[in-house]
């Protein structure tokens, strides 16, 4: 698991810029793990058990694995890669990675009378959850206000503030451009995700599947991308592992036999993947 935590104090000079960051990072939640990783100010620590009020707005972008998000307004719901949390000061609220499959969490936590105006004008806490799809543009905004942590000049919370509110309006331009896909191509898409997990044991022919969808590879990659934060190749490739995972523990097989069974080309192949999706060998995956 890697994480990195930057915890900032208010200088006078942010607090009268309007939007000042008080905290920012990113962890890598690796499956198995325990949930929160590390330790915080008890102003940030949590547990499952009893949730956490901020008094700050908080960004969140999960970029790989799913999970679940709670508040009192939304009740229980999924999280998946793609998608944007947004957290609202005085909410209690409550997240967490599925352990079996971990996740990675990129946020900024910030504040200010400006952060005021911008949340409740643009963003709803009602509906604190929803799609983004994969973006390399936002994941580089939220690392580089984590990059400027490690910098000392003169007006630099100004530039992370800058970032911030860069980094708000993308969340809201691919929220809204995401909410015009044609209905049908995530139909298709959705569609596609089933094909993918039915047939996971499977040699997939995915160029086939997107030409039988009616779209070029090119296009049907993107889109799929898009709407899981994942290529297909990658998703077919995580289910696998998934499956690899469970036969590992409740069944006998060899790990040759696992990989033959999951059509991969060679067990030096899968046994590769398996390390560098999960942090260990199969063999050790199974003795663990």
């Amino acid at each position: 698991m890697s994480a990195v935590n930057r915890y900032l104090p208010a200088e006078m000079n942010a607090i009268k810029w309007g939007l000042h960051v008080s905290d920012c990072g990113f962890t890598d939640v690796v499956s198995g793990s325990d949930y929160p990783p590390g330790k915080h100010p008890p102003e940030y620590d949590f547990s499952w058990e009893r949730g956490r009020t901020l008094h700050e707005y908080q960004l969140i972008y999960i970029t790989e694995g799913r999970g679940v998000f709670e508040n009192a307004a939304t009740g229980r719901v999924k999280i998946e890669a793609g998608q944007v949390i947004i957290l609202f000061p005085g909410e209690w609220h409550r997240y967490r990675p599925i352990k079996k499959v971990g996740w990675v969490e990129n946020w900024i936590g910030f504040r200010g009378d400006y952060a005021e105006h911008l949340m409740n004008a643009f963003f709803s806490l009602s509906k604190p959850v929803f799609r983004v799809g994969h973006d390399e543009e936002l994941l580089n905004l939220i690392r580089s206000v984590v990059d400027l942590t490690e910098q000392t000049p003169v007006g630099v919370q100004q530039l992370m503030a800058a970032r911030t509110v860069e980094a708000l309006a993308r969340v809201r331009m691919l929220k809204m451009g995401y909410h015009k896909l044609d209905r049908r191509i995530a139909e298709k898409i959705q569609q596609a995700r089933c094909y993918l997990l039915e047939h996971s044991e499977e040699d997939v022919d995915i160029e086939k599947l997107s030409s039988e969808l009616g779209m070029s590879y090119s296009r049907f990659r993107s889109l799929f991308k898009t709407q899981t934060g994942t290529a297909p190749h990658h998703y077919l490739l995580d289910i696998r592992v998934n499956k690899a995972k469970d036969l590992l523990v409740n069944t006998r097989l060899t790990v040759s036999e696992i990989a033959e069974q999951l059509s991969f080309t060679s067990v030096y192949y899968f046994s590769r993947l398996f390390k560098k999706r999960s942090g260990m060998t199969p063999t050790q995956y199974r003795q663990k």
